[in-house]
């Protein structure tokens, strides 16, 4: 990574509220709500008054109206225990916050770039582990351990978007407390948003919301950070509104019980880890396993990472047609094999042949996203998606490529047709059938 000492520091050009001043008005707010004063919001409007009042009367400057509503916004998120962090989990365009240390924040913003955040996020290290601490225990939908004898945590906090962030901590086996970040800037994100932002063309679209409704199993694969998520995100927004939908992850971050008009029937299920006593822990495994008793239409899991991957592909091959879930994978053709070595961790652990055979018989498509770093911007785009057939003579799913990104471009395009039978059922779905001629054929092209 660069050093810190040649990265600019963050300005999207709104005010970044000072945080001696935030605290200042955040003690002043818990004093009088602890003496009995409840109406918080008033509360914190007043003492921000009576602070932009005292600034005046020291003849600084008066804030403008950005400036007030910026401050405002940091000291209700202090209030609501999320102290140096709320004035960050603010920003429209930051993507990622990586705290290495109370004093060294770096943030990766929509656009690709990586900057200094001005400010600490904490007064010490110490400070830091103290809010972590506090944010594990109270702010999740289930109180998590940060400590010295659980000096690893995971967790999604409801500050930063719609949905929230997804908070990682690590202390102890590191100099200095590390923390990492994700804000779900898409949080209701369709379709689409993702044809208006380019991610998908016409074609690309249209294909994707056939395979949704014809209630195909799909596998969102990708690298960390390629938009795995959004993309599943986006084709749970396909999903017709009467269905059942069971949505299983390790923190919420799909949101589809967020939004009852579009989704009215959803049960979602997060894992629970562990308490101090090393009871109570939920796995992914254990809900999508209980998931079935449910009688869903469909099952979604956000993304498998060990060996429930054998309890996902059970669900989707028991007939819970238009289950998708995310896998982290270099390509599609690696998939197979990354399935193969994550049934190995079950337990009791699933033979290669046998994870070959479910996998075939689990999947219809495997959809592949990227991400594109330039100079120009950051970009994410769909870079293959193939056809999940029958186990062939080498022993592995034969993958037929549907969709592919030609040498030396950035954007993928239709190769081929399915197999009759997928085809037939896209079509049955409402999709023309032309979206698999080759691109030269299209149009006037094609006569």
């Amino acid at each position: 990574m660069t050093t810190t000492s040649t990265l600019p520091w963050f300005d999207d050009g709104d005010p970044i509220p000072d945080p001696t001043s935030v605290e200042f008005v955040r003690v002043e707010v818990a004093r009088r709500v602890e003496a009995g004063d409840l109406d918080e919001a008033t509360v914190i409007h007043e003492e921000l008054a009576m602070w932009a009042a005292h600034r005046v009367r020291r003849g600084l400057p008066e804030l403008s109206q950005a400036a007030e509503r910026r401050l405002e916004e940091a000291v209700r998120g202090a209030v609501n225990g999320l102290g140096g962090l709320a004035p960050v989990l603010d920003r429209d365009r930051v993507e990622n916050i990586h705290i290495h240390g109370c004093d060294q924040v770096l943030v990766e913003c929509s656009d690709g770039t990586t900057a200094r955040w001005p400010y600490s996020v904490a007064e010490s290290d110490e400070a830091l582990l103290e809010l972590l601490g506090e944010l594990f225990a109270r702010l999740g939908h289930t109180s998590r351990e940060f400590s010295s004898a659980h000096p690893i945590a995971n967790m999604r906090i409801g500050a930063g978007g719609p949905l929230g962030s997804r908070v990682a901590a690590v202390r102890e086996v590191c100099a200095r407390p590390r923390v990492a970040i994700r804000r779900h800037r898409l949080a209701h994100a369709t379709l689409d948003d993702l044809h208006t932002n380019g991610t998908l063309d016409d074609r690309l679209h249209a294909f994707l919301a056939a395979v949704v409704t014809a209630g195909l199993n799909v596998l969102v694969t990708g690298g960390p950070y390629a938009g795995k998520t959004t993309m599943l995100r986006a084709l749970c927004q396909q999903i017709p509104a009467p269905e059942h939908v069971i949505t299983v992850e390790d923190d919420y971050e799909l949101g589809l019980h967020l939004d009852p008009h579009r989704h009215p029937l959803v049960t979602a299920w997060e894992a629970r880890t562990a308490g101090a006593e090393g009871t109570g822990e939920i796995t992914l495994d254990d809900l999508l396993k209980q998931s079935l008793r449910h009688s869903p239409s469909r099952v979604i899991v956000g993304e498998v990472r060990a060996g429930e991957i054998t309890a996902l592909l059970r669900a989707l091959g028991n007939g819970a047609a238009g289950g998708m879930g995310t896998l982290h994978a270099t390509s599609a053709a690696a998939v197979p094999d990354r399935i193969a070595a994550l049934g190995q961790l079950a337990d009791p652990p699933l033979p290669i042949a046998a994870a070959h055979r479910w996998t075939a018989s689990a999947l219809d498509l495997i959809v592949h996203v990227t991400r594109h770093d330039t100079p120009h911007g950051r970009h994410r785009t769909v870079a293959e998606i193939v056809e999940v057939g029958p186990v062939g003579d080498a022993d592995i799913p034969d993958l037929t490529p549907l969709v592919a990104t030609p040498p030396g471009q950035d954007r993928a395009v239709p190769i081929g047709p399915p197999s009759p039978g997928l085809l037939d059922r896209l079509i049955h779905a409402g999709l023309d059938p032309d979206v698999f001629e080759p691109p030269a054929l299209i149009g006037g092209g094609r006569r």
